[in-house]
């Protein structure tokens, strides 16, 4: 009797654990935060999604995008640089990284202040108009401008940004004066050129090939050397009278400084996976861009230099905040 009582003794207290097994919740994931500098629409914010969405089950967190627009990427940038170096502020950034460090006096941040984990994505800049605008043509839009300095304005995705740089930077080389109107994304930008309220915007491909594909937008020029993949019918504005003119625009991860080696190592990896999928690159090129090709010890490399570029493109464009 006594081994019959033992017997479903054990076989109760092992159903209680059987049932405890089931019942409590497994311990919650890790919450690793993308902080994009620009509103959700834009470049930026496609790619942090599209990486996100991969990048978190690799390395056994969720991923939360969080769009931080202002001061052309720069408060997003403080938020980062000032964040724990534990992995879990990580900031999804473009070229203003650099370029701002040249435009602002207060940026909030040093070069050093972050450090590069991956790039993510390269691409062209597009100088877009409305399908209904009265701009056939890249040289008609330069035309007009030259016959009316400063009265043309073109709206960018904010101070600093990839598109502000790509625009100042075409407008100087071919030699017209127009009015930039800075956006907090490429989003709100391209929103209002549709609405009428700017007559051209300067946006990535990434963000305005949907709209363009929707035939919503004309597309005027692109701002690769050579015409784009999948955009071949968009003429480059080195063919119009601007030989060797390049300008693309790249995005990528960054960490706090002071973040482990180790992890910094951990997650450029788990980037360079999510690059690799076949549908994550699909989704890229059918945006306009390319995935990106360098991992962190190359794309700090890559930043020093494009820093020092940067610097004498907005010394000789005489480019400025406001």
């Amino acid at each position: 009797m006594r081994s019959q009582g033992l017997a479903l003794s054990l076989r109760l207290l092992c159903g209680v654990c059987v049932a405890l097994m089931v019942i409590v919740p497994a311990q919650a994931a890790t919450t690793i935060r993308f902080y994009a500098i620009v509103a959700a629409g834009g470049s930026v914010d496609a790619m942090a999604r599209i990486v996100g969405e991969k990048f978190g089950p690799l390395v056994d967190a969720t991923v939360i995008v969080e769009n931080k627009p202002g001061g052309g990427g720069n408060l997003a940038t403080q938020t980062v640089a000032r964040a724990a170096p534990d992995g879990l502020s990580i900031l999804v950034s473009g070229n203003n990284h650099t370029s701002n460090l040249s435009l602002y006096k207060e940026t909030g941040y040093k070069l050093d202040d972050l450090i590069p984990v991956a790039e993510l994505m390269r691409g062209p800049a597009v100088i877009v108009v409305s399908s209904a605008s009265a701009y056939q043509s890249f040289d008609q839009l330069l035309s007009d401008a030259k016959q009316r300095p400063g009265q043309v304005s073109f709206g960018t995705a904010g101070i600093g940004t990839a598109s502000h740089f790509a625009a100042e930077y075409t407008f100087f080389t071919a030699q017209v004066k127009m009015t930039s109107v800075p956006y907090r994304g490429s989003g709100p930008s391209l929103t209002d050129l549709l609405g009428g309220q700017i007559p051209v915007a300067v946006s990535s491909l990434v963000a305005a090939m949907p709209l363009i594909k929707a035939g919503k937008l004309r597309a005027l020029a692109v701002t690769s050397l050579k015409r784009w993949p999948g955009a071949e019918n968009i003429p480059t504005v080195a063919e119009f009278d601007m030989p060797g003119f390049e300008q693309l625009s790249w995005i990528g991860l960054f960490a706090p400084k002071g973040t482990p080696p180790e992890l910094i190592e951990k997650y450029s990896q788990a980037a360079k996976a999510v690059l690799a999928d076949q549908e994550v690159r699909r989704r890229v090129a059918g945006l306009g861009g390319v995935v990106g090709e360098y991992g962190a010890a190359e794309f700090k490399k890559f930043i020093e230099q494009d820093y020092d570029t940067v610097q004498k493109i907005v010394k000789s464009a005489g480019m400025k905040p406001d």
